[in-house]
């Protein structure tokens, strides 16, 4: 039974190692940008979108919002379908992803923007509040 055991968690161990090493990673993507009318309009917000990824593909298919504000959606979207990914996996998959939209505040340097990808799975962009002429 022991030996059972130990070749049956042996078995689960090689697995979840093959599975980890298939994971698909991002090879190039455009940098993200603030939509300029969201950022006027000063509206932060994280948009949530879902894709597939056909086997062995690079490009992603099926691009699809989840949820998000109107003004970032087209953004995020748009994005994603610049993706191209570096894919040994030998079949379709389909993947989240969140791009997390943030204003820094009014004291921030003009125009400073900052990207971070933890991993194609989550994408920041903060990006300054732009100033709104005065017109006298």
């Amino acid at each position: 039974m022991t030996a059972r055991t130990t070749v049956l968690g042996f078995v689960v161990a090689v697995s979840m190692a093959v599975a980890a090493q298939t994971e698909p990673t991002l090879a190039s993507a455009n940098i993200p940008k603030y939509p300029p009318l969201a950022a006027q309009a000063r509206v932060e917000g994280v948009v949530t979108l879902r894709f597939t990824l056909p086997a062995n593909a690079a490009a992603p298919t099926n691009v699809e919002v989840e949820s998000g504000h109107p003004l970032l959606k087209t953004a995020a979207a748009e994005n994603v379908k610049a993706w191209r990914f570096e894919n040994p996996c030998a079949v379709e998959r389909k993947y989240e992803t969140v791009f997390k939209y943030r204003l820094l505040g009014e004291g921030a340097r003009q125009g400073s923007v900052t990207v971070t990808f933890e991993s194609f799975h989550h994408v920041e962009i903060v990006t300054s509040v732009p100033q709104v002429p005065i017109n006298y």
